[in-house]
């Protein structure tokens, strides 16, 4: 039997695959790019498949930071599609090939992923409370007959599951350089 295929990400750490795992894989999921954000905590990965993967280190790992981190899936999400220039008479893939971190302002994190053509940020966020008490839904959540309602209420947040949210902010096309053509 084969061993392991280990592969070492700047002593951070190690993945290790046994050889049947690699059936399973195609090539839109080899990793094209890496990135850290400035405090080590998530780690992104870019993919040729235009996917970003969101790593967040273990609680465990934090209390030692010289030691090899455990990170596990925070979040995955369809960052690039295919797409085709139809001026060029060029197919653009859809791989990540670089993704960077913003420094961290509030409780959300920002990235920026880039394929040939577009840069796209990228707002990651974690909800763990929800509104209810909305006026005009009744405990179903269908709606009320507007004339059966006789008092409003201010929606409460109630606790619920952690979730991450990852919602594009914008997009950015990449400048090129134009052929101008000259006018008859």
């Amino acid at each position: 039997m084969l061993s392991p295929i280990q592969v070492l990400c700047s002593d951070i750490t190690t993945l290790s695959l046994e050889p049947e795992q690699f059936a399973s894989y195609t090539e839109a999921d080899i990793i094209s790019t890496v990135e850290f954000n400035h405090t080590g905590e998530l780690l992104a990965t870019g993919d040729k498949g235009g996917r970003v993967v969101i790593f967040q280190r273990e609680p465990e790992s934090k209390s030692e930071p010289f030691s090899q981190g455990e990170y596990n899936v925070y979040s995955t999400f369809q960052s690039h599609e295919p797409e085709f220039d139809y001026l060029k008479s060029l197919e653009i893939e859809e791989k990540i090939n670089k993704i960077r971190w913003l420094p961290q302002q509030n409780a959300a994190h920002f990235l920026l992923s880039t394929n040939d053509k577009t840069i796209k940020l990228w707002k990651v966020s974690e909800r763990d409370k929800r509104p209810e008490g909305y006026n005009l839904k009744d405990e179903e959540g269908r709606i009320k007959d507007l004339s059966t309602v006789t008092s409003l209420q201010v929606p409460v947040l109630k606790p619920m599951d952690l979730m991450v949210e990852v919602s594009p902010r914008r997009v950015f096309a990449k400048l090129t350089r134009t052929t101008l053509i000259p006018s008859p």
